[in-house]
């Protein structure tokens, strides 16, 4: 009689169980890496934006002190941080400053409004309603904020969040410079990643996209915030040598103006139509005739920083500077309009594979 062997049952290999598995942990992983890194985006984003646009004067310098490129990465990071952080620090004490004079002039009794001139009554729109307005504030300004606390304080907490908000961009703004200083000093290796990472992504078309990327981050970089920052600063020189009252602020707003595309006009007419009134004649004709040349030299300065490659359009700036400042506050006015910018960039060659992508 012959015995058969009975063998129990196993489990049998199933490759999608195993699949899923591997993806989950794979999710796992890269969730808890980002929450780690979470809080140091905006950083990074900031710090590989200027060390891509800083990399062709970091080069030169390299170049002249043979080859050594820790050295040019230091002088470039300084010359950055002298330039770029003392004016915005500057700008942001000068302001906090005004405030605080102005807030003791009026706690005091000693702030007083003029009448307005007869002919703000001619303006379109909002002509009698302005001058109803600042004739309420010039009469009795205590009754007329009295008269609308509510939305005087909605005003001075908006003011307060964006003093805030200025301040620790510029905390974060001074790390990213001192971060893309890192950058640049391992500048071919961290080029090298980037392609790299670009091509299992995309495949043949990586390399294309990575120059794409550079491209437009070194154009919006330069050629929209950097003219923007330079008409403000320059703004701000007329309005501290005219004598503008709180010339912080006002250059504060006429840079958010600049680098959203609206253009700085609303405060040169307003400043404008101030020292007219209330400066002398010849501190009036110059400031004017400043403020014009000022308002046209971004004719002049984005044809040449702009360089090779087509900008994006002005309304995809403008999108990404006011959805970046709406969810992240200050610094968003600038990284906003980078990454909407790249984005709209890689789409348009996703879309269209066959446009030349220009160095």
């Amino acid at each position: 009689m012959s015995t058969e062997s009975t063998k129990k049952p196993g489990l049998k290999y199933n490759p999608v169980i195993h699949s899923t598995i591997q993806l989950l942990a794979l999710v796992l992983l890269l969730l808890a890496c980002y929450l780690i890194i979470e809080p140091f985006i905006t950083l990074i984003v900031w710090a590989g934006v200027m060390a891509i646009t800083l990399y062709p004067l970091q080069k030169i310098i390299a170049s002249k002190l043979g080859g050594r490129n820790g050295w040019a990465a230091t002088i470039v990071t300084l010359l950055m941080l002298i330039l770029l952080i003392t004016p915005a620090v500057w700008l942001l004490l000068s302001t906090v400053n005004e405030v605080k004079e102005l807030a003791e002039i009026y706690r005091t009794g000693q702030f007083n409004i003029p009448p307005p001139p007869e002919n703000v009554k001619d303006w379109p729109i909002i002509g009698n309603k302005i001058f109803k307005l600042w004739t309420s504030a010039s009469s009795n300004l205590t009754a007329l904020i009295t008269e609308h606390t509510d939305q005087v304080k909605i005003v001075a907490l908006k003011f307060l969040n964006l003093m805030a908000s200025t301040g620790k961009g510029i905390l974060l703004f001074t790390m990213a410079v001192i971060a893309s200083g890192v950058l640049l000093t391992y500048a071919k290796s961290s080029g090298e990643f980037i392609k790299s990472f670009f091509s299992k992504l995309a495949g043949s078309m990586g390399a294309d996209m990575t120059t794409l990327a550079e491209v437009t981050v070194r154009n919006v970089a330069k050629g929209i915030l950097g003219v923007s920052f330079i008409q403000a600063m320059l703004a701000g020189i007329g309005f501290v040598l005219a004598g503008i009252p709180l010339a912080g602020l006002w250059i504060m707003v006429c840079l958010v103006l600049a680098i959203a595309q609206v253009g700085m006009l609303p405060v040169s007419l307003g400043v404008i139509i101030y020292i007219w009134g209330h400066g002398s004649t010849l501190t009036a004709v110059l400031l004017t005739i400043w403020m014009v040349f000022v308002g046209v030299i971004d004719n002049v300065l984005k044809p040449i920083m702009l360089g090779k490659g087509a900008p994006v359009p002005m309304m995809v700036v403008f999108l990404g500077s006011l959805g970046g400042f709406m969810s992240i506050g200050f610094i968003g006015l600038f990284t906003g309009a980078i990454i909407l910018s790249v984005g709209y960039k890689l789409l348009t060659v996703w879309l269209n594979p066959e446009d030349e992508v220009q160095p």
